[in-house]
């Protein structure tokens, strides 16, 4: 008998669920479309790269929480920070592919060494000032 009520209940608040977001959702506000003309560098390309042929939605400013434009900001902001190359005091080989390169050495400075890697650009190194 208890399963039985709990069960009318719940799906009478499920129905009561539905009904509230689709007439919410479609009350509030309409999408725009707009296609993405070229893509930037950011930190996480893999995270933020869409796919030419995919479309972003946007939605406008008022149909989004605080919490959600904030988030939304923080990742506008990310997208124009640019990765540099680690800069260390003693640099070492982290793979067999990695490769020591001395350049920019003239008469009065002894230059930099760089770490060069062709199979993973995330170990890219200099040292020297």
């Amino acid at each position: 008998m208890r399963a039985t009520t709990s069960l009318s209940g719940l799906s009478g608040s499920l129905r009561m669920l539905s009904l509230s977001s689709s007439s919410a959702s479609s009350s509030q506000t309409t999408a725009t479309v707009v296609r993405p003309t070229t893509q930037m560098r950011s930190l996480s390309s893999t995270i933020l790269r869409t796919p030419s042929s995919s479309p972003i939605v946007r939605f406008p400013a008022r149909a989004l929480t605080p919490a959600v434009q904030r988030l939304a900001g923080g990742l506008q902001a990310m997208r124009y920070q640019v990765r540099g190359m680690k800069v260390y005091s003693s640099i070492k080989k982290r793979c067999e592919h990695c490769k020591v390169v001395r350049r920019k050495k003239s008469k009065r400075s002894n230059g930099y060494r760089y770490i060069i890697c062709s199979a993973n650009p995330r170990h890219k190194q200099r040292q020297g000032s």
